[in-house]
């Protein structure tokens, strides 16, 4: 593809999230939220909407880290943006983990044309408040730090591989 044909395609809407660290301060959150909105405009993109979704469990432990600040990205551009956008994610401290995807069909540009991204402001937890329910601990499937699983024979107290011996 020569150039003008690759100016001549229409932008494509990407959605991205990229998770924080967890004891990430409101300071770097949105220094880490300028950053994409300036290499969005660099690119000749458009945000659509960005929400912080909070603090939440991982579903891994990520750099000793059981949670994580997550925040959606939606925006429109083209390839050389996305990978403009990942680079600096992967340049940034803050950002443990990110991914993106393109989103299937073809945006209709002329409705995000001039509107403005909507923008959710990030909360950090205070210093009290309590750490949210996971799904097993609301149902009772955690007892103290292990969750319950299938037991081995080697964790049973009572196994007695020897029961030939009554004799």
């Amino acid at each position: 593809m020569t150039t003008a044909q690759v100016a001549a395609q229409p932008p494509r809407l990407y959605e991205a999230i990229y998770i924080l660290r967890p004891d990430v301060t409101r300071e770097a959150a949105e220094k880490v939220s300028a950053r994409v909105q300036e290499v969005v405009q660099k690119g000749n993109g458009q945000l659509t909407l960005v929400e912080h979704w909070g603090r939440r469990l991982l579903a891994y432990e990520v750099e000793h880290n059981k949670r994580g600040v997550y925040v959606y990205v939606n925006y429109l551009g083209d390839g050389a943006l996305v990978a403009e956008l990942e680079r600096n994610f992967r340049m940034l401290d803050e950002v443990v983990r990110f991914q993106t995807v393109k989103v299937p069909g073809t945006p209709d540009v002329a409705a995000f044309a001039g509107q403005a991204a909507t923008v959710d402001t990030y909360e950090p937890p205070t210093e009290g408040e309590e750490e949210e329910l996971t799904l097993e601990q609301e149902l009772g499937l955690v007892q103290g730090p292990r969750t319950l699983q299938a037991r081995s024979m080697d964790d049973d107290e009572n196994f007695d591989d020897d029961e030939d011996d009554d004799e």
